[in-house]
């Protein structure tokens, strides 16, 4: 049996501006049968609302990957730094007061 032939991983180009990256300390998820919108805020204490900072969509397919990724990187992270807490955090980021009354979901 032939070995199968890996494909390299994609080279991403960035500008220097762009390596910076960007502050997230609230996200939120929705989904059609076509593609998954990821949306990353910052919410500030003081200010009503959360500041959208970046939007990702993604197709199905690319977001189970996605999923893997980042499941695969927590467990890496744990292994090295010790156990995550946060099991059934249904909160991110600040603790603003009213934020419910405002449909902000953390």
């Amino acid at each position: 049996m032939k070995p199968k032939m890996m494909k390299p991983p994609t080279q991403i180009n960035a500008d220097a501006a762009d390596t910076d990256g960007v502050y997230s300390n609230v996200f939120f998820i929705a989904a059609s049968r076509a593609e998954f919108v990821l949306d990353f805020a910052r919410v500030v204490p003081g200010v009503n609302g959360a500041r959208l900072k970046s939007r990702v969509i993604v197709s199905p397919h690319r977001m189970k990957a996605l999923v893997s990724a980042l499941q695969a990187q927590v467990e890496t992270y744990e292994n090295k730094f010790g156990k995550l807490e946060g099991e059934g955090q249904t909160s991110f980021g600040f603790q603003t007061k009213g934020m419910e009354e405002e449909g902000i979901d953390q």
